[in-house]
């Protein structure tokens, strides 16, 4: 596949050797954890990159642009019912594109754990998921109440590993969180624990059920336009999966792992997936786009008749380091964060960003 790149990773950050294995007391999926010592940015004439992606429909050259710089660990991205794009980022903020950033009342930044999922329901609030000081947590608010943010779910149990962390809203109106299983593989199977659970928030009132169990660490959660519910997951260091849920869907973790419709037996740590179905891209409608940290690149899976995986793409690898989120934005572009400064990734002095990606010309 034809692919011309232009390498933008500059000079590297400078970064603490600090492993935050012991704290964890296990080994994460993405290898040892550093924390970074270099502060926060801003953009100022955004490089460009481009790509050609290999469809069934011909080439699409495509042109990357820069969004936002200088960002510390950006998790979510998410448009409101204004085309407004909001994301989070693991320390605590949350922030519109363009506009002020708000703190969020309480996170608690630990390895992995922090602030991380981001969801609007229909009525205009904004839903997150984050970690405090003792268990991880699902709120609804406005984005300017934070401080008076109703507690839809507490007590989901979290670790400086193994958070889950994605918020999706389906078709239903529903939200939809993922939770891991928090480095205690066995909470996944156990029907008193929120843990290693794929959990549907009512879209009144926001009371949790179990939608799904067996889960190690979801990553990503994604509906396609038919309803189909799509999630990316990491496996024990390796063994990765794409999987199709469903109400009592039980992904059999600890028991088994590596057993979904696409399986990864070298870890990539599959992260944010999104399905495209915007009319930018046409030859890119019905693939499944999904984000890797350790793989550093963006994969895009395309699906038979039968709902089997037919074919993938793997694009922009190792170009902008480890990627987190990716979603489609109301102009059909598909936007993906960068996490090269989340502790394992080499940021440089624009990480980490938010990058747009359309058709060249």
């Amino acid at each position: 596949m034809a692919d011309p790149r232009l390498r933008l990773r500059g000079a590297m950050g400078v970064i603490a050797a600090l492993v935050f294995g012991a704290a964890c007391g296990a080994a994460s999926d993405d290898g040892p954890t550093s924390a970074s010592t270099v502060g926060r940015g801003s953009a100022a004439s955004p490089p460009t990159s481009t790509a050609v992606s290999e469809t069934a429909g011909g080439s699409v050259r495509l042109t990357v642009s820069e969004v936002a710089s200088g960002l510390d660990t950006p998790w979510a991205l998410a448009w409101d019912a204004d085309d407004r794009l909001w994301f989070t980022e693991r320390s605590g903020r949350l922030t519109q594109l363009g506009g002020t950033s708000r703190e969020v009342p309480g996170v608690v930044e630990q390895g992995e754990s922090g602030l991380t999922g981001l969801e609007f329901d229909g009525q205009g609030r904004a839903l997150l998921l984050y970690s405090t000081g003792s268990d991880n947590r699902i709120i609804r608010s406005a984005p300017d109440a934070l401080e008076r943010a109703e507690v839809l779910v507490e007590g989901i149990p979290r670790a400086a590993i193994h958070n889950g962390g994605p918020l999706q809203r389906g078709p239903d109106g529903a939200i939809y969180a993922s939770t891991g299983d928090a480095d205690e593989p066995d909470t996944a199977q156990d029907p008193s624990s929120l843990g290693g659970k794929v959990l549907r928030l009512d879209p009144a009132s926001g009371a949790p059920e179990v939608f799904s169990l067996g889960h190690r660490n979801a990553q990503g959660l994604c509906f396609a336009p038919d309803g189909r519910f799509l999630s990316t997951e990491h496996g024990p260091t390796g063994r990765d999966e794409v999987n199709v849920l469903q109400r009592g869907f039980n992904g059999g973790w600890p028991d088994t792992a590596g057993n979904g419709i696409r399986n990864y037996p070298q870890a990539i740590a599959p992260a944010g997936c999104v399905v495209y179905d915007a009319a930018l891209i046409p030859q890119w409608r019905g693939s499944m786009l999904f984000a890797t940290l350790r793989g550093t690149s963006l994969h895009r899976l395309t699906f038979g008749p039968d709902g089997a995986v037919a074919g993938e793409e793997v694009l922009f690898d190792d170009e902008f380091g480890r990627l987190r989120d990716v979603e489609v934005g109301p102009d059909g572009a598909v936007y993906i964060t960068t996490s090269n400064r989340d502790g394992r990734g080499s940021p440089d002095e624009r990480d980490d960003r938010i990058l747009r990606i359309a058709p060249s010309g």
